[in-house]
This record gives structure tokens, sequence and C-alpha cells, in this order.
């Protein structure tokens, strides 16, 4: 009789441990799924590349609020592209030139050696059209007029550097047919400093549009803007998937009196073909759930839609569930 007295509060602890590890195990399970992070590579702080990354963010946390979305900020779009191939990054936007150079192995990737087969479309942002800025003081209306006048292609290797010498191979054109042809660098304003100071008249220009930059030369300098198109553009284009004709709308600057032709890029959201089926899947849904959203959020978003077509810029496939 003393035992039985004796262990019967022992059994009643143990009941009580027993009712509440059950009343945890119910609680947890009725628990909604940890959260995910999601990575996103852009271009640097202040890019617009990294200011739609921002926007991408907020429309995917709108659709999953488990998300918590990340972004990677990179000057060199290549680690981006990389960082993509090989798994430490879910997403990355990514312009088509880039992405065509790195798949037929030519430029920078032809030093390379990493394959960017398992790269893949999730779908267009926005297009990045090449304009030229010309000074008030030179009489120039058309790209036809530009041999023999001071010329600024950009820096060796950037984007608007090989896109100009693209249309000037096109054209049949060389560097000998300008009294100057500079490759300024934007750093440190450079390519500006000598614009507003005369020493060169045109400056090759690529961005999205309305741009604070030619804003700012159009109040300092009365600067025109031109764009690249002719019929060897069109050859040009023709021979070149990642490029695309684009044009700048009278309404995006009070000095355009027309819409204005030209040819440029496409920024592009990219991941890696083991990219989550799921994931994507919800992603593509986000993006087609928030268009409205999007479109309102900057001018160069005005004309996105999301583009399921099955392969991209020539020979680059969509992600498996981006084309169903």
């Amino acid at each position: 009789m003393i035992d039985e007295t004796g262990r019967r509060p022992a059994r009643l602890v143990m009941n009580t441990f027993s009712l509440i590890a059950a009343l945890l195990l119910v609680g947890t399970s009725a628990l909604p799924a940890s959260s995910y992070e999601l990575h996103i590579g852009t271009g640097p702080s202040g890019s617009f590349s990294h200011h739609s990354g921002k926007l991408l963010c907020r429309i995917f946390a709108k659709q999953d609020k488990e998300l918590t979305c990340v972004l990677s900020e990179s000057a060199n779009p290549i680690d981006n592209l990389t960082n993509v191939q090989g798994g430490s990054l879910d997403l990355a936007l990514v312009d088509s030139l880039l992405l065509e150079q790195s798949i037929t192995g030519r430029e920078s990737f032809q030093f390379l050696d990493i394959s960017y087969d398992r790269i893949r479309v999730v779908t267009a942002l926005y297009q990045v059209p090449l304009t030229l800025l010309v000074r008030g003081d030179v009489k120039v209306a058309s790209v036809d007029q530009l041999p023999g006048t001071r010329i600024n292609a950009g820096s060796p290797g950037s984007p608007e550097n090989q896109l100009f010498k693209l249309f000037m191979h096109n054209q049949g054109w060389n560097k000998e047919m300008f009294p100057v042809f500079a490759e300024l660098s934007s750093s440190m304003s450079q390519d500006k400093i000598a614009f507003r100071q005369g020493d060169v008249q045109i400056m090759v220009h690529r961005g999205v549009h309305p741009d604070d930059d030619v804003i700012q030369l159009m109040k300092d300098t009365q600067v025109a803007l031109i764009g690249l198109f002719n019929d060897g553009v069109i050859e040009l284009i023709t021979s070149t998937p990642s490029l695309s004709r684009q044009e700048i709308q009278k309404s995006t600057y009070p000095f355009l009196s027309e819409t204005l032709s030209t040819f440029g890029t496409t920024m592009t959201l990219v991941c890696s073909a083991d990219a989550d089926d799921e994931t994507i899947r919800s992603l593509i849904a986000a993006l087609e759930q928030h268009t409205k959203s999007l479109q309102t959020m900057h001018p160069s978003l005005s004309g996105f839609a999301v583009d399921k077509r099955p392969q991209w810029f020539g020979s680059i496939k969509a992600h498996r569930t981006a084309a169903e």
C-alpha cells in the first residue's frame, strides 16, 4: 500500500508531460512551412537593374508571404550569370546580348572555361535602347552623318561600346573615319565632362528612358537625342537575335518632336535549368497577376508582359515551367 501510494504522483507527472508533448506536437504540425530566401542577382545599387530587382521582390513577396527576397549586387554581370549557373543565385537580371555571348562563347566568354548551357529564361523584363547624344552646336540629324565628328563610344568592353562597334562593323566604318574616337568611361563622369567641354561632340548612350542624365545634359548643352536606325540596322537585328528594334516615345522628353526609332537589347530574368518547378511557376504567376502594377512602376516597364515563348535570342531555352 505504501509503495502504491508512492508511485501515484510519478505516474501523474508522466501523464502530464505526455499531454504537454502531445499538445506541442499538434501545435507544431499546424504551423505554416518555414520561410525561404530567394536570391536575385542585379547590377550595382543605383542602376535600373537593381531598382527593377527591388520591384520584383515586392511583387514576389505579395504572392508568397513566406518568401524573403534578397538582392545580390554586382558591377560585373558575368558574375551574376555564373552564380545562377552554379546555383548560388536563384534568379538574375541579365542583358540579352550577354546571354547570347555566353551561349556562343564570344567576347569575354571565349576566355572562360565555363559552360552556360544550364541557363534558362523566365521572361523578358524591359528594353534597353542605344542612342546618341549630340551637342546642340553640331549639325547631325541622323546616324549617316556621324563620320567626321568627334565621338565617345564608351569604355572598351562596355555594352554601349560593343553595340556601337557592331553597328560600325555593319556600316563598314572604322575609327579612322572620326577625327576623335574616344572610349571614355562614365566613371568619375569622364564622358560627361568631355562632352560638356566639347572635346567630343557625340556620346553613345545606353539606358532606359526617361534618363536623368539625358535631362541634365539637355539643360547644360542643349543636347539632341538621335536613334541608330537605318537599313543596315535592320540587317544587324536580323543577324543578331539578341538585338531588337526599339522606340522611344515622343512623350518621353519635351524636346522630342517625334517617336525615335533605334535598336538595343533586352534585360531578361533568368534562372537555372535546375530551378524548382513550383518556385518558378509561383513567380511567373506573381508576374502575371501583378502585370498592371509593374507596368506603372516605371515608363520603361509599361510594355511588360510575361512572354512564354519556348526559346529566346536564337538558341537559349526558356525554363520548362515558363513555356507551359
